[in-house]
């Protein structure tokens, strides 16, 4: 049985939910290449947790890429608590600290909601420094999902991109619906970019972020094509 939508509320009237499939497969394509590419540009061997805290403090700011290396949420776990310990003991002895780090590619790994929810507690600590997220093609569920963007509330957010898509649970309504409440505050104004394709994504969610996107930032862009709302639904909304 096909879902229903709410009536009097047209997506298609409200505009940047980006929807167009027309060049999709050129877009995957280049993003394919694009993380081949920062593959082999990516830290040596040994535990990935510790070389990327051993970069992010050695000054600067920082991008780590840790991409397609199996980390699961313990990796993930120990990886913000090293950020989290190296930033506290900077404040102390008033060295560099180690949230530097503007970027941050986890693509292509096995974290869950656990490492999901470490994530969102580094996002919102005191300084953080992280402008751009990805995460494309983890096992995030509602549970992780909704933690992070939660984390754009966060007075001062830095994050201007956060890349949720393809989520081997995969993420569905909740996160949508938590999406739809972070995003017309005003701390999520430095939010440029968010990616939450090929998902679980229903009508319900897909209406409430358009109805949230209409009261947000005018420069921001949501990528929520491939979802599990039709072009029916789309029409009936």
């Amino acid at each position: 049985m096909r879902r229903t939508s709410p009536p009097g509320k047209k997506l298609s009237t409200l505009p940047r939910i980006e929807s167009s499939t027309v060049g999709l497969d050129s877009i995957e394509a280049a993003a394919d290449a694009e993380h081949r590419a920062a593959a082999r540009r990516e830290m040596p061997g040994g535990p990935a947790w510790r070389e990327a805290a051993e970069r992010a403090s050695a000054g600067g700011s920082c991008e780590l890429a840790l991409i397609e290396r199996g980390l699961d949420d313990a990796d993930v776990i120990a990886l913000v608590a090293s950020l989290q310990r190296e930033a506290a003991g900077s404040a102390l002895t008033g060295s560099r600290p180690i949230n530097n780090v503007t970027s941050l590619d986890l693509r292509g790994n096995a974290i869950g909601d656990a490492g999901a929810a470490a994530l969102s507690g580094l996002l919102r600590g005191e300084g953080c420094a992280i402008c751009t997220l990805r995460l494309w093609g983890n096992r995030i569920g509602d549970e992780g999902g909704a933690a992070l963007v939660s984390a754009l509330a966060r007075p001062n957010s830095s994050l201007t991109s956060l890349d949720l898509g393809k989520q081997g649970q995969p993420v569905g309504d909740a996160v949508a619906a938590a999406l739809a409440s972070s995003l017309p505050r005003c701390a999520c104004r430095a939010l440029r970019f968010l990616d939450v394709r090929y998902n679980a994504i229903g009508a319900t969610g897909a209406t409430a972020l358009a109805v949230a996107l209409g009261r947000a930032d005018s420069a921001l862009r949501v990528w929520v094509t491939s979802n599990a709302y039709n072009d029916q639904d789309a029409a009936d909304l």
